[in-house]
């Protein structure tokens, strides 16, 4: 939006514009953002320093005939003020249509001379560029506002951008991206292929990896049972000298009862004999002793030493006991025994 120029009064311009204060066909004031007092017969001109931008779009046939559309945008931006106030009428939007039907002609010229790969895949280099080096020279200002023979415009073109290259024929189009479309469908088939046999190897790894953990866990299992079953026989081993050891004590502990047992009763043997062999003694000595014994020492014997034991002999056995001997201080005895003893059980049966 330009300020709007009263024919006179106070003219303002903004920072992004350059005013020119001409009087009777001179400049007497020039400046960016510039205030001035504006006479009716004073020609007062604001041109906009702000970057400006268009689009353009150009139709043309390649080398190989194939109809394409090439979109641009170009940025530009007035450069010389003194030099571009002269050429502009009714502001810049009048250089933009200047600008953009220039471009449209160039890159149509640009590109009937380049292949349908160039178009599309170089197009900076090839038609951007070609743009810029054709175009920048005529835009630029050359030579000082008072020459008479000023050349340009006073406007620099700062890029031109080529943002979309169309192929206008969609079988062509279709064609140019058959060949890409198979190599990417044969990546994809490749990357597949390629994704199956690297899961396969991981698969195969992975259970390569099991098998040797199984085979692992087996070995150790198997030493396990080994240890297990070498601790059982050696336990039972050990049990079984223990049981040895422990039957070698029994039996030698036996055999050490059965050779006191037997010695023992060999003692006692030995005693019993000696035992008999004295009462046998006593009893010869005593039958000797008792064959000079008077009467009344064989009475006294009897009764204080014989018949007792008798008694308790004989004690509740039959009541007649009858004794035949030759002997007859032994006749004597039994009957003065006989005469006690009838004595001593007669209350016993009353």
């Amino acid at each position: 939006m330009m300020t709007s120029i009263p024919r006179w009064g106070r003219v303002v311009a903004r920072p992004h514009e350059h005013l020119v204060h001409m009087r009777r066909g001179r400049v007497i004031q020039a400046g960016n953002g510039l205030s001035i007092f504006k006479w009716p017969s004073d020609s007062v001109s604001i041109v906009s320093t702000a970057i400006q931008k268009l689009s353009f779009r150009a139709d043309q046939v390649t080398l190989e005939k194939t109809g394409v559309e090439v979109t641009g945008l170009a940025v530009y931006r007035v450069a010389e003020p003194l030099l571009a106030f002269r050429m502009l009428a009714d502001g810049t939007h009048v250089l933009g249509d200047v600008l953009r039907d220039m471009f449209v002609g160039a890159t149509r010229r640009i590109v009937a001379t380049l292949s349908l790969e160039e178009c599309i895949a170089h197009r900076k280099e090839r038609v951007a560029q070609a743009l810029l080096r054709e175009i920048a020279p005529v835009l630029s200002g050359e030579g000082r506002p008072e020459d008479g023979a000023d050349q340009g415009w006073g406007v620099v073109l700062d890029t031109i951008e080529i943002q979309d290259v169309r192929v206008l024929s969609e079988e062509v189009f279709s064609r140019l991206q058959a060949p890409f479309r198979e190599r990417l469908a044969l990546s994809a088939i490749a990357a597949e292929e390629e994704v199956v046999r690297e899961r396969s190897r991981l698969e195969l790894e992975r259970r390569r990896a099991e098998e040797q953990a199984r085979r692992a866990m087996m070995h150790e299992e198997e030493a396990r049972l080994e240890r297990e079953r070498a601790r059982e026989v050696e336990a039972r081993a050990h049990a079984d000298r223990l049981l040895a050891v422990a039957l070698d004590a029994e039996i030698d502990r036996a055999r050490r009862a059965t050779e006191a047992a037997r010695e023992k009763a060999a003692i006692e043997l030995d005693a019993e004999r000696a035992r008999r062999e004295l009462e046998a003694a006593l009893a010869r000595l005593e039958r000797e002793a008792c064959a000079d014994l008077s009467e009344a020492r064989l009475r006294e014997i009897m009764l204080t030493r014989t018949l007792p034991e008798v008694a308790v002999a004989l004690r509740g056995v039959a009541s007649e006991v009858r004794v035949t001997t030759s002997d007859v201080h032994v006749a004597r005895l039994f009957e003065l025994g006989g005469e006690w003893l009838a004595g001593a059980l007669g209350p016993r049966r009353a």
